[in-house]
């Protein structure tokens, strides 16, 4: 049995006419999973792919949120693991065990076995909505995926006569996703009349919503690239100024307070409740700016205070998630956002040489943007002016930090700029660079890497460049 693991039953949903999908998130673990999710990849073609379609939606939101998204916020330190197992993940403490659940998540049923079902026979029969949606979701997964291990399958991946498919350069993996992005861009201007809106949880079939969504997607995976290849930011602010514009535009999961579709952390915190608390190091940066955010992403203690546990200290009074907000069993966890395309924005600028209208587009997106958002009072979050050189660079990073609360995304960008500079880490320990690839690849694959310490091995758009403006300061 899988470890890790946590219950839920998703309801039952039923679309039209369609056939009523049933899933499941297993008893221990957290993925997806049901008849007509976990059988081999030739089940599909006897299930109508808008059942797929559904199902893949909701599977992919276990991926986004749940053990893959607790471990890189502890890693981040936006959260802290304090009880039980979770200790022991927050100071690094992990084996491939812990990720076999998660890689079936993505590479089996409810994941790229269906997508792919979904693609093939979708373009068969003229779905090209559904087919564009669908290629997505692909990108996203698969461009967070090798985010997360670096190198990872996916050209023979989801074939069931490749059994031991090899593993792809991250290079080769997002190269292939920015393709797939451009390739679900014409699907989607193809057109669709007979596609019902209900079937997409995200945008309801919105081309324009999702071509957008697409292009933000776009720039997130260039700018990731960066610091391997400078030119990437340039190729990043063409691909944002397409991108989502506004809150409306935001690609979100979708949850509701109706018993098993609560939102995953939700279901964390009810089920393992004390086990993951706040992260010192996002609590104090908020306290330090005095932003009205930690009253928003965190709940009081039971001494009436805000406070987080720091790596390794285990503190069990550290503060809660806001049971009204990220907390909620409704919380929509968000994905892909306009505010992180206004600071891929920023950064770009920055490292353009526009360092004015890097200041600028900051400034913009904290006020009125996420004032807006969140519905505070102007000028209650900070405002810059007279920063230059690493110091705006540092800003862009820790704002952007802050606002993608619970965003895995956070990870690629410390990697990649050096920010934020975390003060606490474990004694004798480095934060790790990237996922142990999972048991069940190292035991059966023997395309498999192995690294010396794997938990370390840079990720190849993870170079360490020394002179790259963050690692001025924060080598």
């Amino acid at each position: 049995m899988m470890t890790g693991r946590y219950t839920m039953l998703k309801k039952m949903i039923t679309i039209l006419s369609l056939v009523a999908l049933i899933l499941w998130l297993g008893a221990c673990g957290d993925f997806l999973s049901g008849p007509n999710l976990d059988n081999d990849p030739n089940r599909a073609t006897d299930v109508p792919i808008e059942n797929l379609f559904v199902g893949m939606q909701v599977s992919m939101y276990g991926v986004m949120e749940a053990h893959l998204n607790r471990t890189v916020m502890m890693w981040m330190q936006q959260m802290a693991g304090v009880a039980q197992h979770y200790s022991g993940y927050d100071i690094y403490n992990q084996t491939p065990e812990q990720f076999s659940a998660q890689w079936f998540d993505i590479y089996g049923g409810g994941g790229l076995v269906d997508m792919k079902t979904i693609e093939k026979k979708g373009t068969e029969e003229g779905k090209r909505t559904l087919v564009g949606i669908t290629k997505m979701w692909e990108a996203l997964i698969m461009s967070t995926a090798a985010d997360l291990w670096g190198d990872v399958p996916y050209s023979e991946a989801a074939n069931p006569e490749i059994p031991f498919p090899k593993y792809d350069k991250q290079s080769e993996v997002h190269q292939a996703c920015l393709q797939l992005i451009d390739d679900a861009i014409e699907d989607l201007n193809a057109g669709q009349t007979f596609f019902d809106p209900k079937w997409d949880f995200t945008f309801g079939g919105d081309k324009d919503k999702w071509i957008a969504a697409a292009h933000t997607l776009k720039a997130r995976i260039l700018l990731n690239w960066a610091e391997v290849d400078p030119s990437n930011y340039q190729k990043a602010l063409a691909e944002a100024q397409m991108g989502i514009q506004s809150e409306s535009g935001n690609w979100e999961t979708r949850h509701s307070d109706v018993a098993g579709e609560e939102a995953i952390w939700w279901q964390f915190e009810t089920r393992r409740f004390g086990y993951v608390r706040a992260g010192n190091f996002l609590v104090e940066l908020l306290k330090k700016d005095n932003d009205p955010r930690l009253g928003i992403y965190f709940a009081k203690n039971e001494d009436g205070e805000y406070v987080g546990s720091k790596p390794g200290e285990f503190f069990g009074d550290a503060s809660a998630l806001n049971p009204e907000t990220y907390g909620a069993k409704d919380w929509d966890m968000e994905l892909v956002t306009w505010f992180e395309n206004q600071f891929i924005i920023a950064e770009c600028q920055y490292n353009l040489g526009d360092e004015a209208g890097a200041l600028s587009t900051l400034n913009d997106v904290i006020q009125p943007g996420l004032e807006a958002k969140w519905g505070l009072p102007a000028n209650s979050l900070p405002r810059y002016a007279n920063l230059t050189g690493v110091d705006l660079l540092e800003a862009i990073m820790l704002e952007k930090y802050k606002a993608m609360f619970l965003n895995m995304q956070i990870w690629s960008d410390w990697r990649r700029t050096a920010f934020p500079i975390f003060e606490h880490v474990p004694e004798g320990k480095r934060i790790p660079r990237r996922l142990l690839y999972s048991a069940d690849e190292l035991n059966t694959n023997p395309n498999t890497p192995k690294y010396e310490e794997p938990l370390y091995h840079r990720v190849e758009n993870d170079p360490g460049n020394p002179s790259y403006p963050g690692r001025t300061v924060n080598p």
